[in-house]
């Protein structure tokens, strides 16, 4: 049995028992002599170092059994944090434990609050853990640490789909009207593929049941037009793109839109802001709002938020752009709308979000260029 000390994220009572369960211990209050916990610096979470003239308040563990360390690992060594035996002060005097120090090179920050990191991060963190957790055993924690931003991504779309839920259908079923039996992950990486076994009620009354469906899990992405109303010039994009080259298509380099993922704390709008300068380094002025919904929601969770957004573009705006982090290899393209909209019509841009924001920017180009 170890006794483990909490300085962290695993104080919030929360958090603790999405990643140790049922069978955590209980947590009593307890301080480590000559330490200081403060942000990592550049991070919302918190690290711990030696200052002697400190006390850093925590939560102790007693007695943690293999099963809970292995949870209490599998969490804490993703992010890098690894146990190491310190002398712990309780209420009932000193006693030998344990505590996850952060790796090497994480700096110190400013203050860490545990209640304004609730406030700001722990839902967030709450709704990730969950996929975290669900990999313990099958995935390692250097694998992990890679895969964590998409996981906070995917946990920030099923955050937005509770909080901006579709309009309910005139069926007035809803998401507590499907009995779940079973659900699991049999691929996660960059993206994910979800499992379920599930019953669902039919129209008629009666049910569907026991259906066996899998579905592709994303996140929620904004795509994004470039239009100038002053030149009526549109910018495209062309890229390398891999769900054509599955499907055999012969031509997999596209002309498309912008687009991105929304990231965690962040409005679709800021998303073409920051898409718009990284992919192609145009600086919208504005951004006009098309359409939201599922991109195909018979087999994918990604939500698409469409904009055309409004720039100034010049005949240099088509550079060579893109993210080296991202292994991005993208060339803009400038033409006139006219040109634009003829390729649209004679089915040259099979993209559909591009086919959606440019039949909205035909209806809308004229009062755009009129108020230009």
């Amino acid at each position: 049995m170890t006794n483990v000390f909490l300085f962290g994220t695993l104080c919030w009572p929360f958090l603790l028992k999405q990643v140790v369960g049922q069978t955590c211990p209980k947590a009593e209050p307890a301080v480590l002599d000559g330490f200081g916990v403060s942000c990592a610096k550049g991070h919302s979470f918190p690290t711990i170092q030696k200052k002697a003239d400190e006390k850093a308040k925590g939560l102790l563990l007693r007695d943690c059994d293999e099963q809970v360390l292995l949870s209490l690992d599998h969490y804490e060594s993703g992010f890098g944090y690894q146990l190491h035996p310190i002398h712990l002060e309780t209420v009932s005097g000193s006693i030998l434990a344990q505590v996850y120090f952060p790796p090497a090179e994480i700096e110190p920050g400013g203050p860490w609050v545990l209640k304004n990191w609730e406030r700001e991060h722990g839902g967030l963190a709450l709704e990730a853990a969950l996929e975290v957790m669900a990999l313990r055993g099958k995935m390692s924690a250097s694998k992990m640490l890679q895969r964590y931003p998409m996981m906070l991504a995917r946990a920030a779309a099923r955050i937005n789909a509770r909080k901006n839920a579709s309009p309910r259908s005139s069926s007035d079923l809803t998401l507590t009207d499907i009995e779940i039996h079973s659900r699991r992950r049999p691929y996660t990486n960059f993206f994910a593929v979800e499992e379920a076994v599930i019953s669902v009620p039919k129209f008629s009354g009666d049910k569907m049941r026991n259906l066996k469906r899998a579905g592709f899990v994303s996140t929620d992405a904004t795509i994004v037009l470039p239009y100038d109303p002053k030149t009526d010039q549109v910018l495209l994009i062309e890229q390398f793109r891999f769900g054509p080259f599955l499907r055999d298509d012969p031509n997999p380099w596209m002309m498309e839109p912008i687009a991105g993922r929304v990231d965690p704390n962040e409005e679709p709008e800021e998303t073409a802001y920051r898409e718009s300068l990284e992919e192609a380094g145009v600086a919208l002025y504005d951004v006009l709002k098309v359409h939201s919904g599922y991109a195909s929601p018979g087999t994918s969770t990604e939500h698409f938020h469409i904009f055309v957004g409004l720039a100034d573009i010049e005949q240099n705006s088509a550079i060579l752009g893109g993210l080296l982090s991202e292994a991005e290899d993208i060339k803009g393209h400038v033409m006139s709308f006219e040109k634009f909209f003829a390729m649209l019509q004679a089915g040259d841009l099979p993209v559909s979000p591009l086919a959606l924001a440019g039949y909205w920017l035909a209806s809308n180009r004229q009062r755009l260029r009129r108020n230009s």
